[in-house]
């Protein structure tokens, strides 16, 4: 098999994953609706937050070093940067916990006490934390049968979990939601074993290329930028809901949702195939970012389509306002996620990193453009309307320049060469 035929059939698995596991989210979303009450759901939801944060910062960006760091063994890369996080995630439990009584000191009297929520928090986040770095190990394997299955099997395993607990026990409280989370993702963390109970050397032939610069970067800075993109996560959910009310916060948030799949599949299933193999193919990126953005154009037209002839209801008129500026947003985020391979192939993780945090920066001073102008003495009001056109504009704009900025750029030399 060729370089390019193997390469593309990593994506095409990697991309049927990353598809399946869209639909099995789907579906577990709608039986979270059906068949669970409100409080259930509400806890299963913060519980799972409070991971996912947890986890995302105690991972400080392994995934992606483990697959740009291949001039190591790819087992004995896995191991350590599960080691590292695992003592990351050690000395962030207090935060954790914090967040979680917080989060439970003003429940009702039937929810659960905080402490003994704790173990749900950290098994749920261990085995999370463990199951992103096995979606990388498997590309770093070029596994394509386990680079489909480790991205599927886990929201699969946990929506039928939580259905079949449901509908045929009837257990339709907050632990079975819970359960089917921490089995989905221990399920998603068996890739993981080898390279965390094997003692076998394996051999040279997984040094692909010594010379590669690979991820620079120190822990710091990769926990920087991991702790901005969550606060930006974070804060343009909760910022917009107390801003503009939650009718507003709901149409933000379901077309970031339906459009953000699209650069996220980009990155999933091309750009992290590309940086596995130390490749940089820009033709074919620029291809593949040319059909996502087309992709993304097409969703938006549907969804203005389905608005004009009224096939959705009526309190979702107001996607009109936030379609195109989305979209746009959107699109910049697919041509950056077809070329997210080239600043860990070119040895400039460091200034990508940087790029992104000052990003970030902007981002939330953004956000808080609002709150932040009275308290200046300065008399801007801003529209819901007008405030997305000023996020999205500068987002769209400021990932483009970063495409260029990485995209003009060649590889540096190895230093012996130097």
């Amino acid at each position: 098999m060729t370089l390019r035929s193997a390469r593309t059939s990593t994506s095409l698995f990697a991309a049927l994953g990353s598809v399946v596991s869209l639909g099995a989210q789907g579906l577990f979303a709608l039986f979270l609706l059906k068949l669970f009450d409100a409080s259930a759901v509400g806890q299963f939801s913060v519980v799972s937050q409070i991971a996912f944060c947890w986890a995302t910062l105690a991972l400080a960006q392994s995934p992606l070093s483990l697959l740009a760091d291949r001039h190591t063994l790819a087992h004995t890369a896995a191991a350590k940067a599960w080691a590292q996080s695992a003592m990351r995630m050690l000395w962030m439990s207090p935060w954790a916990l914090l967040a979680l009584w917080w989060s439970q000191s003003h429940a009702t009297a039937s929810a659960q006490h905080w402490s003994a929520l704790a173990p749900w928090v950290g098994g749920i986040a261990l085995l999370q934390m463990s199951w992103l770095l096995a979606q990388s190990l498997t590309l770093r394997q070029q596994a394509t049968a386990a680079v489909a299955w480790v991205r599927l099997l886990p929201p699969v395993l946990a929506a039928l979990i939580a259905g079949l607990g449901a509908v045929a026990l009837g257990l339709t409280d907050s632990r079975t939601l819970l359960l089917s989370a921490l089995l989905g993702y221990a399920a998603g963390a068996l890739w993981m074993l080898p390279a965390l109970t094997s003692k076998t050397e394996y051999p040279a032939s997984d040094l692909v290329d010594p010379a590669q610069p690979g991820d620079t970067r120190a822990t710091q800075l990769k926990l920087l930028h991991t702790f901005t993109d969550v606060a930006v996560n974070g804060l343009l959910a909760v910022q917009w809901q107390a801003l503009y009310g939650t009718a507003e916060a709901g149409l933000l948030l379901v077309l970031l949702r339906v459009f953000g799949f699209i650069p996220g599949l980009v990155h999933s299933a091309w750009a992290q195939v590309e940086m596995s193999r130390g490749t940089t193919d820009r033709r074919a990126s620029g291809a593949v970012a040319a059909l996502a953005c087309g992709v993304i154009a097409l969703m938006a037209l549907a969804i203005q389509a389905a608005l004009h002839l009224g096939w959705l209801q009526p309190s979702w008129q107001g996607l009109t306002d936030y379609l195109w500026p989305l979209a746009c947003w959107q699109i910049a985020a697919c041509i950056m996620a077809a070329h997210a391979h080239l600043p860990f192939v070119h040895g400039r993780t460091e200034r990508f990193s940087w790029q992104c945090i000052a990003m970030n920066a902007v981002m939330l001073a953004l956000l808080c453009l609002p709150v932040l102008c009275p308290l200046l003495g300065l008399a801007l009001v801003l529209s819901a309307h007008e405030h997305l056109l000023l996020v999205s504009g500068f987002m769209g704009q400021a990932l483009l320049a970063q495409v260029l900025d990485h995209g003009l750029q060649r590889q540096k030399p190895p230093a012996s060469a130097q």
